[in-house]
Order: C-alpha cells, then sequence, then structure tokens
C-alpha cells in the first residue's frame, strides 16, 4: 500500500477526507450507514473540516439534482449531438424542477401523475409569474454567458 500521494493515481492529492452518516429511509424506517472517502488537491492548512464539510455537501446537492433530472427525465438517456441543444435542455428541466418546488411540491414523480390527470394544475401554476420569473431571469442570463463565451 502506497502513502506517498506521488506513488498513487493521485499525484495532487493532499487529504483524504472521511465522511460517515446514518441516512433513514422514510418508507421503511431503517436506517443505513455509509462511510465515503474523498481525496482533495487542497491541504489541511488551507482548508478546514468545516469548510470541506460544506464543499462536499454542495457538490452532493448538485449530484442530487443531476439525479432527479435523470431518473424522472431520463436525461442520460437522452441522444442529443449538440452540446448547446443539450445544456438548453437541462436548464428547462431544471427550471421545471424549482418550479415544482417553489409550489411546495417534492416529489417529480408524483407531480408527473396530477399533471396528465388535470393538465389546468400545470397552467396555473405558470400563471403566478412569481413563483419562477427570477430563476427564469438568471436562466435567461446563463444561455446569454454560455454563447458569450463561444461555446457553441
Amino acid at each position: 500500500m502506497a502513502t506517498d500521494a506521488q506513488a498513487t493515481d493521485f499525484p495532487e492529492a493532499r487529504q483524504l477526507i472521511k465522511v460517515r452518516n446514518d441516512t433513514t429511509h422514510k418508507k421503511s424506517g431503517q436506517t443505513e450507514e455509509a462511510t465515503r472517502h474523498f481525496i482533495s488537491s487542497v491541504s489541511g492548512t488551507e482548508c478546514g473540516p468545516a469548510r470541506l464539510a460544506r464543499s462536499i455537501r454542495c457538490h452532493w446537492s448538485s449530484e442530487s439534482a443531476h439525479w432527479q433530472r435523470d431518473a424522472c427525465w431520463g436525461e442520460d438517456r437522452c441522444r442529443l449531438r449538440s452540446a448547446n441543444a443539450a445544456c438548453a435542455l437541462a436548464l428547462i428541466r431544471t427550471t421545471l424542477q424549482t418550479l415544482v418546488r417553489r409550489v411546495g411540491r417534492r416529489s417529480l414523480p408524483a407531480v408527473f401523475e396530477d399533471v396528465a390527470d388535470d393538465l389546468a394544475l400545470a397552467l396555473g401554476w405558470l400563471k403566478q409569474r412569481h413563483l419562477f420569473m427570477s430563476h427564469l431571469d438568471r436562466l435567461h442570463m446563463r444561455i446569454v454567458q454560455h454563447f458569450r463565451h463561444g461555446n457553441d
């Protein structure tokens, strides 16, 4: 076993982080322990445990959003050939997820079923400009910035 970062596949490694957490499954009530390991190129003097914990939570929050888009909309199976089209579709899906959260709903599959039964429900949400306009404004700015930086 190599303990020298230079002798591993991660020569820039400066810290190994071990995170333990307990997850309780809502349906079964069972608790599951998990240990995850992370490698950081930032030294312990540059970045302490609290900052590392925030970074890890932020990363998994982002991963969770990607997982939701894939689980609900099959994003990973999407066969778009244009990077711009794929990016635009991901932004649209994220906007829809945000709208769903802002109307107080948490389960996207349940929302899909409700909207399939009553399209007026979704149309009513869209009429409530205050629920999503600030998000759409930010979305528009991200798209404009994407194209300005030559990401064709």
